[in-house]
């Protein structure tokens, strides 16, 4: 289900329109697939994509594109899906970042094998990092 990630990473190589007819295409038969189409190619891909570094992406958008499904988590049950109000705090230490909080609702979280958080981060320390924060399944 990688409709606009490269053909040299597995994917179709295809644009947004391309993305939002199949999505379409796919609503006219089964609304809960598209959603599901959707959420994996819109949110979890081009997420990758604009934020993942290299290595992420040359590791994960092969899977994918074929094989596996991601998850995003951003509500909880403080703001809700409010992106500006969560509560789930970044910290960068060292090489490396803390995250603390918890999130209510993940979308596609049983099939999901990649999870990306979305924290609240401080901009100062973000430049050169990475987010959002990308995690494998159980961690």
């Amino acid at each position: 289900m990688g409709i606009e990630t490269s053909g040299e990473l597995g994917g179709a190589d295809a644009s947004f329109t391309s993305a939002i007819v199949a999505i379409e295409e796919l609503a006219r038969i089964d609304p809960s697939v598209s959603a599901f189409c959707n959420i994996h190619n819109t949110l979890v891909n081009n997420i990758f994509r604009k934020y993942g570094t290299k290595e992420q992406q040359h590791k994960w958008l092969p899977q994918l594109a074929t094989e596996k499904v991601g998850s995003f988590c951003l509500s909880e049950s403080a703001s809700g899906s409010d992106a500006f109000a969560l509560q789930t705090k970044a910290v960068k230490e060292g090489d490396h970042w803390i995250v603390n909080g918890s999130k209510t609702y993940a979308l596609s979280p049983n099939f999901g094998f990649q999870l990306i958080r979305c924290p609240q981060v401080d901009h100062e320390q973000l430049r050169g990092g990475n987010f959002p924060h990308f995690c494998e399944h159980g961690l």
